[in-house]
């Protein structure tokens, strides 16, 4: 679909405190990143020419992108079919596919990617980009959204049918999935007995 085809973009705002919006006089700064994720493939897995998993980062420092000089900016580039790819891979036994969605813990010190593709999930260390972690939560990872109190991950696997858990210690960089959390939406019943899918 157009949505999958076109890049995602998410913006990073890095304030003394997160809790309260802050006030600026005129010559204040703000430093941020901007992120966008390219869901395009960049890595050939197989040899016969054709790209299959990957994709590619691009954050811009935000001041790069005031004022008139903005279609100037160079953005650092991080391809998702290197160093995260291969901790995929090592970590799950299977390579990312797409990366669709992504968020960051309400501390922004780590980035959540998530594979539509594929059912990767991606802790990212925001400050050096370097991939921490990668959890297969199965068929797919359509989103993955941190919760405010920065204690789990809510997944929304798409074609699984799924909503799973990742919990999360970011001080620790420990990510776990519990699959004892997990809801499953083909075969569950709302609170007032009602089936969560139904054919009618």
């Amino acid at each position: 679909s157009l949505h999958d085809a076109l890049p995602i973009l998410a913006v990073m705002a890095a304030f003394t405190n997160a809790t309260t919006a802050p006030t600026y006089e005129e010559n204040d700064t703000v430093e941020y990143e901007v992120w966008v994720i390219d869901q395009s493939n960049s890595r050939d897995e197989d040899g016969n020419g054709t790209l299959d998993s990957g994709g590619t980062l691009y954050t811009y420092k935000g001041d790069d992108l005031i004022g008139e000089q903005a279609s100037a900016a160079i953005p650092t580039v991080l391809d998702l079919g290197g160093a995260a790819r291969d901790l995929c891979l090592a970590q799950t036994g299977t390579f990312p596919v797409r990366p669709h969605m992504f968020m960051f813990n309400r501390s922004g010190s780590h980035a959540v990617i998530s594979f539509i593709a594929s059912g990767h999930v991606l802790f990212m260390n925001t400050a050096t980009k370097a991939p921490i972690q990668c959890i297969d939560v199965g068929v797919q990872a359509h989103a993955a959204m941190p919760s405010n109190d920065q204690t789990f991950v809510v997944v929304a696997n798409q074609n699984g049918r799924l909503l799973q858990r990742i919990n999360t210690n970011y001080q620790t960089n420990t990510f776990t999935l519990d699959n004892a959390a997990t809801i499953n939406l083909a075969t569950c019943t709302t609170p007032n007995g009602m089936p969560c899918q139904d054919a009618t």
